[in-house]
């Protein structure tokens, strides 16, 4: 029997029946055209996905009309040339035995000229706090177009044979942005009173209504709290349900927040914050409607899922970066293989960071994603021998992409674990998730068939004795040490070897370098009672994090009296003190401890002897340039499908 009886049970959606209890949650990738067409890149990743066995796709939020995108290449369902591309993807879905449908939506205001080409709109005339732009307030008669485009982007996704649409009432956006008192200041037919701010909601369930078939299954996702003053209240919440159970809705889909409340950590929770973290919000709702409820919020485990819908919590579970880490989730799951699981570690590194800066999504984990079709490509017909010097994260994933793809590898490691830069990513407070990923990726090496040598340090003479056919050098980096008066003391040490134990410190402690990794090492040290100054170049702190991560690393600094001297430069190390040059000129402070954290460099001396020794050699990760995680991984997976 399974472990998860009530989350691998089916259930209806409307008049379709879900195999199980899994969603795959919308979220946007930027994988479609200019026009909103699916390209065949998005139907790959859609089809791979379903093959993973998940019961329910919600495609991501799909515009209904041009004014109403959020982001360059997203889906869109706003003219008849969707509806081919759409459907290729429902038969991928469908062939997997996957239910699968869009997610209708207008950005309103949470947008940008650049993204639409033209001014943002919303009820009234008021920008939001993370895009900056003033909107144009809406006429009456642009609203009824609003409602009519709903109304064809469900037709055209019927027509493409989904099997649901969803309603996109939540996280701001434009329906969202007239149900809440918040952003809706109007004084007409649609705003002012509840009924009032509703009616735009109950009129593009209608409009869907009269334009589909009868019975045709509708979703409607909604914030069940906005986490502003003055937004949506559960309170609320609870009563915009009732009203939808009445107007014929059949499923509820809960989240939280908008882009205002975004930095607070709850519509796309960090690494900082605890699993399930809105769940108790999806069941507030579920308490006052007979509609089945989607609930949603960094839901990583098995274990939890089956929690949620099993104690009534929820109907349905829904995962977003959980598949976008791993599609098989879910067939894992039901076959017992939860511990072979490549959990999501909420990083927001290759996801939600790439997707606010305009890029595709990656996932930091699971470099396949968005690229199943490179990754699905045949094997070498004769695999060969590959050496992997380095055993951090980007030489782990060259050896695991090797041996998947039938070769033979050996991973040569100088230290005397495997892991890398994740040991110390790892030692600083709420960020488990870099050692959950150095365990995951040691834990598949030992699942394969790969040797791997700790403690050995590779020379070019090695190197020609194993004639690899092919090497990859993830050697990575070393911290960059400044030509300054006094930094040869033996009290300046880098945050490396403080992160991984090998040296101490003595407060005072100054902290030379404010970004994330020098943020978090502050936090560390402040942690374990240090005096801790940040002393950082940039106007801003952290400013390299994830916006909401960043947001809560500096509440929790402050919280811990971490003092922060930014566009200040170290000068020099002193006996007992470090000079600084800032705003207000030379200033002298304490410090028993001088922390490094100021930026890297690579190691990459070997590639150029290897190159010239004529063997085929590919450079990853930090030893071609210090950068991410996410970057990382996908070089050694790439350089593993070059060999």
């Amino acid at each position: 029997m399974s472990r998860y009886p009530t989350l691998f049970s089916p259930a209806s959606v409307g008049t379709a029946t879900a195999k199980n209890r899994l969603v795959m949650a919308p979220m946007v990738r930027n994988y479609a055209q200019e026009d909103g067409r699916a390209t065949p890149r998005y139907q790959a990743h859609v089809e791979r996905l379903a093959a993973g066995g998940v019961g329910t796709l919600i495609l991501e939020a799909s515009y209904v009309q041009k004014d109403g995108r959020g982001f360059p290449e997203q889906l869109g369902i706003h003219h008849d040339g969707v509806v081919e591309p759409l459907g290729r993807m429902v038969e991928a879905a469908h062939e997997h035995g996957a239910l699968i449908g869009p997610q209708l939506y207008h950005a309103g205001r949470q947008t940008s000229s650049a993204s639409t080409g033209s001014q943002p709109v919303a009820p009234s005339a008021i920008p939001d706090p993370l895009m900056g732009e003033v909107p144009r307030e809406l006429t009456v008669e642009d609203i009824q177009g609003i409602v009519t485009a709903f109304g064809e982007g469900a037709r055209r996704a019927e027509q493409a044979g989904c099997d649901f649409v969803e309603i996109h009432g939540a996280h701001g956006y434009l329906l969202t942005q007239f149900l809440s008192p918040f952003t809706n200041k109007r004084d007409d037919a649609y705003g002012g009173d509840f009924d009032r701010r509703l009616r735009l909601l109950l009129e593009v369930v209608a409009a869907v209504r009269s334009a589909t078939s009868e019975g045709f299954p509708l979703l409607v996702r909604l914030s069940a709290d906005e986490m502003v003053p003055g937004g949506l209240t559960l309170e609320e919440t609870r009563r915009v349900a009732t009203e939808l159970e009445d107007a014929g809705v059949d499923v509820l889909d809960i989240s939280a927040g908008n882009y205002a409340s975004y930095t607070r950590g709850y519509m796309m929770a960090p690494m900082a914050r605890e699993d399930g973290v809105l769940i108790d919000l999806a069941e507030e709702v579920r308490q006052h409607t007979s509609l089945p409820v989607i609930g949603v919020g960094k839901i990583r485990t098995p274990e939890l899922a089956e929690q949620v819908v099993a104690e009534g919590h929820a109907d349905f579970v829904a995962l977003g970066r959980s598949l976008l880490a791993d599609p098989d989730w879910p067939r894992k799951a039901e076959a017992g293989q939860a511990d072979r699981i490549n959990h999501c570690i909420a990083c927001n590194q290759g996801c939600v960071a790439r997707l606010f800066a305009g890029q595709d999504v990656w996932c930091t984990v699971n470099p396949a994603c968005g690229f199943e079709e490179d990754f699905a490509s045949p094997a070498p017909i004769s695999p060969g021998r590959v050496l992997v010097i380095g055993g951090g994260p980007a030489g782990l994933q060259a050896a695991l992409t090797a041996a998947d793809r039938g070769h033979r590898v050996l991973v040569c490691e100088r230290e005397q674990d495997l892991g890398g830069q994740l040991w110390p990513a790892a030692a600083t407070p709420l960020r488990d998730g870099w050692d959950e990923l150095r365990r995951h990726l040691v834990a598949e090496v030992e699942h394969r068939d790969i040797e791997v040598r700790l403690g050995t340090e590779v020379t070019a003479e090695m190197v020609g004795e194993l004639a690899p056919d092919a090497v990859v050098l993830a050697t990575g980096s070393e911290q960059v040490r400044p030509s300054l008066p006094g930094i040869d003391d033996d009290r300046v040490i880098t945050s490396r070897e403080l992160l991984e134990g090998r040296r101490t410190a003595i407060s005072p402690v100054v902290v030379a370098g404010g970004g994330c990794s020098g943020a978090q090492t502050a936090e560390q040290l402040a942690e374990l009672g240090h005096d801790v100054t940040l002393v950082e170049q940039l106007p801003g702190i952290a400013t390299d994090a994830p916006i909401d991560d960043r947001s809560l690393l500096l509440q929790r600094l402050d919280e811990a009296g971490v003092a922060a001297r930014t566009e200040t430069t170290l000068m020099e190390v002193r006996k007992g003190s470090v000079m600084l040059e800032g705003h207000q000129g030379p200033e002298e402070l304490p410090a028993e401890t001088v922390v490094l954290c100021l930026g890297a460099r690579p190691m990459d001396e070997l590639a150029e002897r290897l190159e010239r020794d004529g063997h085929r050699v590919w450079v990853v990760g930090d030893a071609v340039e210090p950068r991410k995680v996410t970057e990382a991984i996908q070089e050694g997976a790439r350089a593993a499908l070059a060999v």
